[in-house]
């Protein structure tokens, strides 16, 4: 139970003591996994929840009608979505709650705490957390999820913890306010606060078996033509005519978004925007990152086909890397490879296939 003070018969502090890990670029995880791992006592490699329900889920979409004309997603990185598939395997039920006022989430977001549970608040717009100083006031990045753990009404600020920041963090209600007020198109609402509870938690051996093997089976036998194996021998026989379906505005348009995708979140080379300074993340579609949480529960578990899908993956990852490089090559006319993209793709196809087959054989 959390410890509360309180004036006048009125809960003003509350905060939940837990141990919090930092995990950068992982935040709607984040804090179920600090969550899971404070009831279970279990430890987690890097982005564990978040590979285990994002890895396989290819997506290549043909739009004409849309803005982007064509759309290649390595993963599904829609919290819903990846909530709905990961709940029952780890073992933790979950509610969205959006409310039309602030003070109403607030109000549930307290009420939690009081009863001993901490919620997930998100989506935030980064532009308004002035932990983060590169970001605070400069940009709008409308895709952040942070665990909150407590309150104080006196200070009028929220106790929370956050994947990219190792200490518990105050962060005033107003900041908080202009921060939740935030709505991205088929991902969240304004002022939405998740309730989780983690009654019945499996161990992490039993999750990561299940999570693999239903992403294998989705992937080598997805349900539509755009999904999995198919969306990409789909996309590498489609890549050579998009030139000539599209205008170069449009062409051009496809690649950006394409490689932005790539990023370990979603972010664009350095050099697309004009930066001379190297790129803080890698353009690997995360599969350098489904990498490692395969190899440490390959190691941890003695899974031979797990550390061999995990080199599978890598490979695959280094093969989105050289089609970025394609991609900012083109994109800034120093040149034109893209004749080259069908080929980088078959590696890329042939290294996820492995992968998974090689799980599918564990």
């Amino acid at each position: 139970m959390p410890k509360n003070e309180k004036k006048g018969g009125l809960t003003m502090q509350a905060l939940i003591k837990l141990k919090h890990h930092f995990d950068d670029y992982e935040c709607m995880w984040n804090g179920i996994e600090d969550i899971y791992m404070n009831k279970t006592g279990e430890t987690l490699p890097s982005s564990c929840f978040f590979t285990l329900a994002q890895i396989g889920s290819v997506c290549y979409q043909k739009t004409d009608r849309a803005e982007v004309k064509r759309m290649v997603s390595l993963g599904d990185g829609r919290t819903k979505k990846m909530y709905a598939f990961l709940a029952l395997i780890v073992g933790f039920e979950y509610q969205h709650f959006e409310f039309n006022q602030f003070e109403r989430a607030l109000k549930k977001a307290k009420s939690e705490i009081d009863a001993g549970y901490p919620v997930v608040l998100g989506a935030l717009d980064m532009f308004y957390l002035p932990y983060y100083p590169k970001l605070y006031q400069k940009f709008h990045i409308p895709l952040h999820y942070v665990l909150m753990v407590g309150y104080d009404d006196e200070s009028a600020c929220a106790k929370l913890y956050d994947c990219g920041r190792e200490e518990l963090l105050s962060l005033a209600y107003e900041d908080l306010r202009k921060s939740l007020d935030c709505a991205y198109p088929g991902l969240s609402h304004a002022n939405t606060v998740c309730t989780v509870r983690m009654n019945r938690p499996n161990g992490k051996f039993q999750i990561a078996q299940q999570a693999l093997l239903k992403k294998a089976e989705w992937f080598r036998k997805p349900p539509a033509g755009f999904l999995g194996r198919k969306g990409v021998e789909k996309l590498i026989c489609d890549l050579p005519r998009w030139k000539t379906e599209l205008s170069t505005e449009e062409y051009d348009q496809v690649l950006t978004n394409m490689v932005m995708f790539f990023g370990t979140v979603p972010s664009l080379p350095n050099a697309l925007t004009g930066s001379p300074e190297p790129d803080e993340i890698r353009f690997m579609g995360r599969l350098d990152v489904a990498s490692n949480v395969l190899s440490n529960f390959g190691i941890e578990f003695e899974q031979t086909n797990w550390l061999k899908a995990a080199d599978s993956f890598l490979s695959a990852g280094r093969s989105i890397e050289h089609i970025t490089n394609i991609v900012v090559d083109y994109l800034t006319k120093k040149a034109d490879e893209t004749n080259a993209l069908p080929e980088a793709f078959s590696e890329v196809l042939a290294g996820m296939d492995e992968g998974f087959t090689l799980i599918q054989n564990a």
